[in-house]
């Protein structure tokens, strides 16, 4: 089972229809001498330059909607995780960038409420925004709990994220789909 709850800060890019290119440069797509270090200083670098120096490890990186759209690049997924961000909620996902986060052990969740608020909150914010709010995931309850940490008058909200199933969190778990492969192969041989 996943760890029931994952507890973070929230920065926020609020771009609908982000692209694969710009959250992982198609120049480097091939380059296959690229290390994990290496894919994480380029994330988001055509969305935002300054997003390396503004997400931290440990992060939540939360999107706009069809988030991940365009190429089916498996290192939109993996240079974020490789830069530490635990998950991606957006308000929606391109079904291929959901398909290759969970193939890389990488969470990406829907969270439209939460993406609006973000909106309200932060419409005029640059490209890429500390928001100042922290995030408690419950993923027993399917629930993100957040709490404005520059207004402790605020009470915390709730905003519903979508569920993960018990498919995707033995995925997760072995560390993506090569992992539970090698696992299968493990449990049947003699």
């Amino acid at each position: 089972m996943l760890p029931w709850r994952v507890p973070s800060q929230v920065v926020f890019c609020h771009q609908d229809n982000l692209n694969t290119d710009g959250i992982y440069p198609g120049k480097y797509t091939y380059v296959d001498t690229m290390t994990p270090a290496e894919m994480a200083n380029v994330v988001m670098e055509n969305y935002d330059p300054a997003f390396v120096k503004i997400a931290r490890k440990g992060d939540i990186l939360v999107g706009g909607y069809n988030f991940g759209t365009g190429s089916s690049r498996e290192q939109a997924a993996t240079a974020l995780k490789f830069a530490g961000i635990q998950l991606v909620l957006a308000g929606s996902f391109s079904e291929t960038y959901k398909r290759n986060s969970i193939n890389n052990a990488f969470l990406a969740l829907e969270a439209p409420e939460l993406v609006d608020d973000l909106r309200r909150a932060f419409a005029a914010g640059k490209p890429t925004v500390r928001t100042g709010w922290h995030l408690e995931l419950d993923m027993r309850r399917a629930v993100a709990t957040v709490r404005d940490t520059a207004d402790a008058a605020r009470a915390p909200r709730e905003y519903p994220v979508t569920p993960v199933g018990r498919a995707a969190q033995e995925l997760l778990l072995a560390n993506g789909l090569e992992g539970w492969i090698v696992q299968q192969l493990a449990a049947r041989a003699p």
